[in-house]
């Protein structure tokens, strides 16, 4: 950005952030750029040096230690809005969090001010007049800044109410889902994406900006939840109302491979590359598509891609599935094992590396790891299946139909439950077959289909 658009959105930003600190529910937390920048930078200058300047003349026109007093303060609050609107931008926004500290000094410049006016003009039968001016305005700076303390506390408080206020506050979105994405609460995002979408209905504003990053951000959930058929009604929904908008364009993608059409997510993915999308995002999506296509070293290229276009655990977790399916167990393992350190938890990771233990013949680490992996997830289907035929082979058969029965119990309608009471003699199960592999999650499967846990929901 030239330095002239620059200082025009700091200034802008700085006008901003003095509004809020005289009330802080007004305007928005955090600010878009303003659509015409150059007129709203000099706008904001001017208004700023009115300010300056008429607290200046004030001083001097009163020609009292009060008066300038008060002066010297309202120069320090724009003082210190100049250097918060600097320090909160970008990654450290919202801007509202300057409040107090432009708000403190700003409301003891407008009370000494106010204490001065009312020495100077107000007759002398007004025995505590400053006193009395003072403590009003006082009041009224109290008043607004704990009323909005609730809001001004927290960050995510202070993102809805930007997102609520400025329904093309796409930052918000993205603040608002990515620590649950980065945590994997997939519950409370699918919560994010109905509060957003109730904030901003699809019937209301079909083609406003957040209403297709709900939609993305809903399918984005359903994905995860592995639900793929409604993931894909709201990514082509998203697409459809903002062709524009890349991130809905990488989330189709991903649905697209998920729900079955390999084609045409690379085709989507593929065009959305040409434009100038998030490699790391698309990148990954391709490599779905390879996966469920079949072109299994075209995925392991295009998730390789992927990381080093900067993806995170979605594409380092497909890499250790697709190294597992060509049988390169180390090279897989050093894309789990840095998802272990960094999530101890991560079910997926730990049912990949009990699979890597399983296939190098290692029965106490696949049994170990299959178990853990379940005690982080007991809806982990794979590590039940799995666990119930190696301790079959094993020869500990009573805890093989242990973990046959709690698979049976816990997915009554998987595909793989007949052959796998058949195989450990359970008197349990429903109609399908089996594989002592383990499966891909948010993908439909044959009953013989190998593959490692990707990730890909």
């Amino acid at each position: 950005m030239p330095w002239l658009a620059e200082l025009a959105l700091h200034l802008s930003r700085v006008l901003h952030l003095a509004v809020l600190a005289i009330a802080p529910t007004w305007l928005s937390p955090e600010p878009l750029p303003p659509a015409a920048l150059a007129l709203s930078g000099a706008l904001s200058a001017a208004a700023l040096a009115a300010a300056l300047g008429l607290s200046a003349w004030f001083a001097a026109r009163i020609e009292t230690r009060l008066a300038r007093n008060g002066a010297a303060l309202l120069w320090l609050a724009i003082a210190a809005a100049l250097a918060a609107a600097l320090y909160y931008r970008g990654p450290r926004a919202p801007l509202a969090q300057g409040v107090a500290l432009v708000g403190v000094p700003l409301w003891a410049a407008l009370a000494t001010l106010a204490a001065a006016a009312a020495e100077h003009w107000l007759g002398s039968s007004f025995k505590h007049r400053r006193m009395g001016a003072a403590i009003v305005v006082i009041g009224l700076g109290a008043v607004q800044l704990l009323g909005a303390a609730p809001l001004l506390g927290s960050r995510e408080r202070m993102w809805w109410a930007a997102l609520r206020r400025d329904g093309a506050h796409l930052r918000a979105v993205d603040e608002l889902a990515r620590p649950l994405l980065d945590r994997r609460k997939l519950d409370e995002l699918d919560g994010v994406a109905a509060r957003c979408l109730k904030m901003h209905p699809v019937a209301a504003a079909p083609a406003a900006p957040a209403t297709c990053a709900c939609l993305a951000l809903r399918a984005e959930a359903r994905l995860h939840a592995r639900n793929a058929v409604a993931a894909l009604r709201d990514a082509e929904a998203a697409r459809e109302r903002c062709p524009d908008q890349q991130s809905t364009r990488a989330v189709l993608a991903e649905a697209l491979a998920v729900a079955g059409r390999p084609e045409r997510a690379e085709a989507e993915a593929r065009a959305a590359l040409e434009e100038g999308g998030d490699p790391s995002r698309l990148r990954y999506a391709l490599a779905l598509a390879h996966e469920r296509a079949g072109r299994l070293s075209d995925a392991r290229a295009e998730a390789e891609r992927a990381i080093e276009a900067g993806a995170g655990r979605k594409a380092q977790l497909l890499a250790g599935a697709l190294a597992i399916l060509a049988g390169d167990l180390d090279g897989a393992k050093a894309h789990l094992a840095p998802l272990a350190e960094q999530d101890p938890s991560d079910a997926e990771v730990l049912y990949n590396l009990a699979l890597i233990a399983d296939k190098r013949g290692d029965y106490n680490g696949a049994r170990q790891g299959y178990l853990t992996a379940l005690k982080a997830d007991p809806r982990n289907a794979e590590a039940r299946y799995n666990v119930a035929l190696l301790t079959y082979r094993a020869g500990i058969v009573e805890e093989s139909r242990h973990h046959a029965r709690k698979f049976l119990d816990a997915f009554p309608d998987d595909p793989r439950g007949s052959q796998l009471a058949q195989t450990t003699g359970t008197p349990l199960g429903a109609a399908g077959g089996g594989s002592a592999l383990p499966s891909r999650p948010g993908a439909r499967r044959s009953p013989q289909e190998p593959a490692a846990s990707s990730g890909s929901r």
